[in-house]
């Protein structure tokens, strides 16, 4: 049994008329060239990242991060001219934009922050800085849809001592996962079907057309011990693959590779251990060689853009997809500042920690 999963999250009934601060946390990112080494470090010491002995974890993290980060470093100046992945400045956005949302819903003040597990700015950091705005009580949701005890559980933790530490008094209400979230399973089905649609306009035949959902993927022992990453995953995929099978010719679609039956495939695994597969690299390649030429992905991870869509699926993998035979590929986007992720993750939280019904 995965350790996180016992957790109970604090799920306290808040006061609309009191000042919210509403955190959006996640795995984080450099913010600089020199930002690398030290971030990489954090990452790779965190024993949900690589489950080893407590004692062995800081050691590991400093050997890791010594090795990768001049290659990392590489990979970021690829995506960016600077160096700094863009999942900062958007998770900034989005917290803004869902608390304008939840100041026109409820009337209370409410205040944006963000906190990362791994790098700036961390969870002290921010606790501290919304008391001094006032901040009352808190929400905390996670940036990643479905639950892990290597994302959602590691992050929380992190976020949930700092609180413990320095607001012990205030009310907290954790979303620990969402991953049938309407608003989400909305944008990518959309990108979906829009895709499929251009497909079918251009007389594309089906059997050379194809959907292929993507995740991050996760060491295969942690399902084995129970994570429910994989099956949160799935309820994510099924949703959006039963909205874009409604949405296109039936006879069409049903002849569609991943049209009558969805396609998964996994990326972003490191290390030698076994990962969740099949492996998104190896599956493009074999649809291809079964004669697939149309391919739409369409990742269900993510909520903004980074380092694993900007460079491993929009450079990297349309390389891959090229040299396989694809001639079409395109890329559902993340969640970004879709107004309908983040109207419903607002809906969710007025609901939840409110107990407000919302007329959206």
């Amino acid at each position: 049994m995965i350790k996180e999963r016992s957790i109970c999250y604090p799920s306290g009934h808040l006061d609309p008329h009191k000042v919210t601060g509403i955190i959006l946390c996640g795995m984080g990112g450099p913010d600089g060239p020199d930002a690398v080494r030290p971030f990489l470090r954090n990452l790779f010491a965190d024993p949900a990242i690589l489950p080893v002995p407590s004692w062995l974890s800081p050691l590991l993290g400093r050997i890791i991060s010594a090795r990768r980060a001049p290659g990392v470093r590489e990979r970021y100046l690829r995506i960016s001219p600077d160096g700094v992945t863009p999942q900062l400045p958007t998770t900034r956005a989005q917290a803004e934009q869902v608390c304008e949302l939840l100041a026109t819903m409820l009337g209370g003040p409410f205040v944006p922050g963000m906190a990362m597990r791994y790098w700036h700015p961390f969870p002290k950091q921010t606790v501290t800085e919304m008391l001094a705005q006032g901040v009352e009580q808190f929400v905390i949701v996670p940036t990643y849809p479905q639950y892990s005890s290597a994302t959602n559980g590691s992050t929380l933790l992190f976020v949930q001592d700092s609180l413990r530490r320095h607001a012990r008094d205030k009310t907290c209400h954790f979303l620990p996962q969402w991953p049938e979230l309407a608003g989400m399973i909305d944008v990518f089905a959309e990108a979906a079907i829009e895709a499929l649609r251009g497909f079918h306009a251009a007389g594309h035949k089906p059997e050379e057309c194809a959907l292929l959902f993507g995740a991050h993927s996760l060491p295969q022992k942690m399902i084995d011990q129970g994570d429910p990453y994989l099956q949160q995953t799935r309820q994510t995929v099924r949703s959006v693959h039963s909205r874009v099978r409604g949405a296109l010719p039936v006879e069409w679609v049903a002849r569609v590779r991943g049209g009558r039956e969805s396609l998964l495939a996994f990326q972003s695994r490191v290390g030698p251990i076994r990962w969740l597969g099949p492996e998104l690299v190896r599956t493009v390649q074999d649809l291809a060689a079964q004669g697939v030429r149309h391919l739409h992905l369409q990742p269900v991870s993510f909520t903004c853009e980074h380092i694993e869509t900007a460079l491993e699926l929009d450079i990297e993998l349309k390389e891959d997809a090229d040299a396989a035979g694809i001639r079409t590929f395109s890329r559902g986007a993340a969640l970004n500042l879709d107004e309908r992720w983040l109207r419903s993750l607002a809906d969710t939280i007025a609901r939840q920690a409110f107990k407000r019904e919302v007329v959206s």
